[in-house]
């Protein structure tokens, strides 16, 4: 039977012609392009293709297994003389701090893993920080840029957004991920709201309200009125050029600027085509921070375009971004360009540079049981320097597994030092810092800017 199906239905699955990320039945080919979710439609106003992604110039990159050793070197020498020149006395170290109060019931959890316990540490120093900075007012909107699940904006939530603060959240995150902690948010309105159990839902909206129990017995119809069916939500969908998938649920429920003020959203959209200051979260209020735990490579500058953007730079009161995964930066969207240039890094450092990198957390390639035995340390190696013109890639380097992690920390540290020197430019007072120490993450760097506030 079901053979004879097969002969008279065509059930092979295709790449979607809108996104080949994922495929549908040719059969069904043309209902799939009437509800995909990666079909063309109008875009929002704060969507503009690559607004914030430069186009790539400059020579193309290659691994360091491809380049010449005579250059990797050369670039080693030129990180150790900055660093040693502009950034080593630069780069404060925090304080510790206790677990900041909005964390501390998840800290307090039974079963908590190590790997989890160190997200929640770094968690609550970034919180900490931010007060410290006097960056936490009324009415602002703390944007959470490359969200994920959300777990440092509802922290930020329960600690910054109560109603009389009129301040939100706002989650931006490219990718679908699950929302457990919208949900949790929503869960504890719910619960403040009625004692009844209910079947509304929020969807990707976050709500923004305080948790504490002396606002509990305020709660009115408003609050409630905020918390809509899924049917009422007014939701946009659209996508860019290259297929990239980009949900809307900022602007709320019928443009209900009332029902604005009261709420925090999440926003599936690429911080690439992210125009900031014209989401609707960010219109109603007066002040924008951004902040982020490992925001990766490329995404740390197109943050900053964002917030250093015309139209956001008047709002934007400051930023702090703890940055990781260097090697996936691009030149093309590098805020800092012209400021290494200044420094003697030009377009092919940078390329070397981005291979550099990855020695501060990957070691050096070799396996744990190669790592084991000492006979293989660079320090007892020995090399044909007469030879050095024509080797290519890094095996005859010369440099300790130590001084390999060094030089990758440095190269780091410089690429970071760029953005602080165009945040400088930007006219926000900005610095480098280590936030916590490098036995809870390798990725231990943020980056602290706060505008200057002309008398």
């Amino acid at each position: 039977m079901s053979r004879s199906r097969g002969l008279k239905k065509d059930d092979t699955r295709i790449p979607c012609p809108n996104d080949p990320k994922h495929t549908c039945y040719a059969s069904k080919l043309e209902k799939h392009l009437a509800i995909c979710n990666a079909r063309q439609q109008e875009r929002p106003e704060y969507i503009q293709q690559d607004v914030n992604a430069p186009p790539e110039t400059g020579p193309e990159r290659k691994p360091l297994s491809q380049t010449p050793l005579i250059k990797i070197m050369k670039l080693i020498d030129k990180v150790n003389y900055l660093y040693e020149k502009h950034i080593k006395d630069e780069i404060g170290t925090l304080s510790e701090r206790d677990i900041h109060p909005a964390v501390k019931e998840e800290w307090q959890t039974d079963g908590r893993t190590e790997s989890s316990l160190r997200h929640l540490r770094q968690a609550s120093r970034l919180m900490y920080l931010i007060e410290e900075e006097s960056l936490v007012h009324d009415n602002t909107c703390y944007v959470e840029l490359g969200a994920g699940k959300g777990h440092l904006s509802y922290f930020a939530w329960q600690a910054w957004c109560s109603p009389p603060s009129r301040s939100r959240v706002l989650l931006v995150e490219r990718a679908a991920l699950r929302h457990k902690r919208d949900n949790k948010i929503r869960d504890v309105l719910l619960n403040q709201a009625s004692d009844k159990p209910t079947q509304h839902v929020i969807d990707n909206a976050v709500c923004g309200h305080e948790r504490d129990n002396n606002y509990k017995n305020q709660v009115g119809n408003k609050q409630v009125n905020t918390v809509r069916n899924e049917s009422e939500l007014y939701e946009k969908q659209s996508s860019n050029n290259n297929g990239n998938t980009i949900r809307d649920t900022s602007s709320e429920v019928k443009n209900d600027e009332k029902s604005n003020e009261d709420m925090s959203f999440r926003l599936r959209a690429d911080l690439a085509h992210l125009v900031l200051d014209a989401v609707p979260a960010v219109k109603i209020c007066d002040s924008v921070v951004g902040f982020a735990k490992h925001l990766c490579g490329v995404a740390t500058d197109y943050s900053m375009r964002c917030l250093t953007a015309a139209g956001s730079r008047g709002k934007a009161r400051g930023l702090v971004l703890a940055t990781c995964c260097h090697h996936r930066c691009m030149r093309g969207a590098y805020v800092a360009n012209q400021q290494l240039q200044e420094l003697g890094i030009d377009a092919d450092d940078f390329n070397v540079i981005l291979g550099v990198v990855s020695w501060a957390t990957c070691g050096d390639g070799r396996s744990r049981d190669k790592k084991l035995d000492s006979s293989l340390d660079a320090e007892d190696r020995t090399f044909n320097t007469e030879n050095l013109e024509n080797e290519v890639g890094t095996k005859a380097l010369g440099l300790s597994r130590d001084a390999r992690e060094e030089v990758g920390r440095r190269a780091k540290a410089l690429l970071d030092w760029g953005r602080v020197l165009y945040l400088r430019g930007c006219g926000f007072d900005a610095r480098l810092a280590y936030y916590v120490h490098n036995s809870v993450s390798l990725e231990n760097v943020c980056i602290i800017a706060k505008k200057i506030i002309k008398q």
